[in-house]
This record gives C-alpha cells, structure tokens and sequence, in this order.
C-alpha cells in the first residue's frame, strides 16, 4: 500500500531505505534486516510537520538464548523523552505513541529516535558462533503514521447513552454477529458467530493467521492469495478432515470437506477458485469500514503487539478492530474498553482448549460484542455531531 501523508516508512533490509538515517549503533544491512550494535542505536529522521501524536511501529527480532539471555529489554527514547520500555523475547511487532510534545520539545529540525539495549552481546560469548558483534535487535522495518488522538493506550469512554445501550441488548444474536468480521488469529470467533445462527462468508473467519503473517497480508493487499500454485490442502493431524495452506502468506486454514468427501486435489481447485472471491470481499469490507474486525491471540498478548493491526486496517479506511484477550484483576470477563478511535479491547475468561474448539465462554463474548457494538454507535453519533 502507498504510504500516507505524513508518513515515515524505513526498510532495513539491505535493498532498503533505513541506511541513510541510522545515525549511531548499526550494523552493514543484511538482506532481511539491520541488526543494532552495542548499547545504543540511534535514527535521525526528518522532522515531522503535521502537528498530532504519531504511531510508531517497529518489526524486529532479538538475539536471545533460552536460559541464558530469554529476552532483550528496550527502551525507546524520542528527543529526550522515554516514551516506551519492552522486553523481546521473540521476533514480533510492537507499537508506541510519539506524543506531539516530545517531537517539538526542543524545537528540532529533526527527529532523533534512541533505541536503548542493555542486554546486548555478542553471539560469540553465547555460543552462537564466531560472530563477535554487540548484537540486541535485527530490525526489519519502522513505519511512523500520524495518530487521530493524543493519549495512549486508554481514552476517557464515551458518556452512556440509554438509548444506543438498549439498542445494542435489543439487536437479535443473529443480527449482532453479521457485525463483525474475524481476522483470527484461529477459528474461535467463526464459532461464536456459528453458535450464535450467523454463518458470513470471511475469508479468515476459521483461519489460522500468526500476526506478522496478517500484517504481511494487508500491507500487499492479500495480492497472490488464492493462485493455484499456492495452495496446498492436506489432511488434518488426525485424518478427519482437509486442511488447506496458503503458500502465498502461511495461513492455514479448515476446508470444511471430510476425508473421502472428495480429493485433495479436488479441495485445491475449489479453493483456487473461492479464496479470490473472498480476498476481494475482506478488501470491500476493509474499505466500506462498517463492519467491526475482530483479533484474538493463542493466548494472551500485550496490547502494544497488537495495535499495529488497527493502524493497518485504518490504512484502508475508518475501520474498527475489537481485539479480545484475556480477562485479569483489573478487567472483567465481558467488558470492553476503548483505546485509540478504531481500537477497542475486549475480555473474557478463558479461551477455547485447542482440543475442544467449540467449548468456549459464549456468554461473555456475546457481552464483549454488545458493548464493542454499543462504543461503534456512540463512535459513529460523535462522528455525526462532529461533522454538524
């Protein structure tokens, strides 16, 4: 996708554009990512013009041994100003907010971004080779977009409105469900949709789609799912049924056809001919904006892992993202909060069991879509008087 206005995107694989603004701390690009070197790894940008907050989204991995050195802590500093502290235990996508004020604290002509690293080593001492290097993290990619609000990650709810409230508990479970649209990342809310009577086509409604594979997927626009030479349908771990692996991004997916319904082949060609179809329906609805797009994890995950995918939906349109996870001691199963305009994060107890994908909390996701439905009405009310 073309960048927007306002937008800053560095590529740090070694065909990228990122060498020029690593100032301080960087390796010689490698085809698929910059690795940070010693303590401290410093990008200077050009200064940013619009006045607002900005999003920053950083794809990395770290170097990391289990047992030995389980995480990389970071913390990114922008003109003086701490604005985020992660530990990276895995190659992953995470997000912070630039405030406006630390962009202009000391009236720079410039933007200077400090990626702090104290448990950076070297390969060498660890037992990874000869490499004798101060390593922390390989970057693949920041992107810097303008944000609509000033305040992260929570935003004060919109005031209750009886009647936008009783027009949520009143809308039938059928009607409710067709709302909302599953990004995955497995089936769970394909079935909630099910056992609620809703049965909409979704192209990633009983997939299995990991988060930076997802991203991936928009960023291109899903071009090449669906082509016959990528796809591959198999049988499942325990013969019942076919599944089918898209080649083009790694998702994996349920063919819904038992085994001895027809081929492998067969299910291929079917699909080779359904997915495009679906991928051009995702792209509609991405760009109508009115459904609400839903993303749960395997398990829990730090919200900062996941508004990187609210960022990208919004890229297409005014989209919201409902992403659910699960409840603890400050947020009751069934409750949802807005942060951000177009990221809500709902609750609830527990998972589906990867065994027994049906047996899942039904009431409390019914309560979590009620009140992300009630919050995209009210969003939608502001947006009207706003407008007026």
């Amino acid at each position: 996708m073309r960048p927007e206005p306002d937008e800053i995107g560095l590529d740090f694989r070694a065909r990228g554009n990122a060498a020029p603004y690593c100032a301080a701390g960087w390796s010689t690009p490698e085809p698929d990512e910059t690795w940070t070197i010693g303590t401290e790894s410093v990008l200077v940008l050009p200064a940013l013009s619009r006045p607002a907050s900005y999003v920053m989204v950083l794809t990395f991995r770290p170097l990391v041994v289990p047992g030995t050195l389980p995480a990389q802590r970071l913390r990114v500093v922008v003109n003086d100003v701490q604005i985020a502290e992660f530990a990276i235990g895995a190659p992953c996508v995470r997000a912070c907010l630039i405030p406006w004020a630390a962009v202009t604290l000391h009236g720079e002509a410039s933007l200077r971004i400090a990626f702090h690293l104290p448990d950076a080593a070297r390969p060498s001492d660890l037992g990874l080779g000869g490499d004798s290097r101060m390593l922390g993290l390989a970057f693949t990619s920041v992107r810097l977009s303008p944000a609509r609000e000033p305040a992260f990650p929570s935003l004060e709810p919109p005031p209750a409105d009886p009647a936008l409230a009783a027009r949520a508990q009143a809308l039938p479970l059928h009607d409710l469900m067709l709302q909302f649209e599953s990004l995955g990342q497995n089936c769970e809310f394909g079935l909630v949709q099910r056992q609620c009577g809703a049965e909409p086509l979704g192209l990633l409604r009983f997939s299995s789609t990991p988060l930076p594979f997802l991203l991936d997927a928009l960023e291109a626009r899903f071009e090449g799912m669906g082509r016959k030479e990528t796809i591959t349908a198999r049988l499942s771990s325990n013969g019942r049924e076919y599944m089918v692996e898209d080649g083009r991004f790694g998702f994996l997916y349920h063919a819904w056809v038992a085994a001895g319904e027809m081929t492998a082949d067969e299910v291929a060609l079917r699909e080779a001919r359904r997915v495009p179809f679906l991928v051009r329906k995702l792209l509609e609805d991405l760009e109508t904006a009115e459904k609400i797009f839903v993303f749960k994890g395997m398990a829990a995950m730090p919200e900062e892992e996941v508004f990187p995918l609210a960022m990208a939906i919004r890229r297409y349109g005014p989209n919201t993202l409902l992403f659910v996870t699960l409840a603890d001691a400050e947020h009751a199963g069934g409750t949802v909060e807005e942060h951000l305009p177009g990221f809500l994060i709902g609750y609830v107890d527990r998972f589906a069991p990867a065994d027994q994908a049906s047996d899942l909390e039904l009431d409390q996701w019914v309560q979590v879509c009620r009140e992300a439905y009630r919050l995209q009405l009210a969003a939608g009310r502001a947006a009207v008087s706003a407008d007026a």
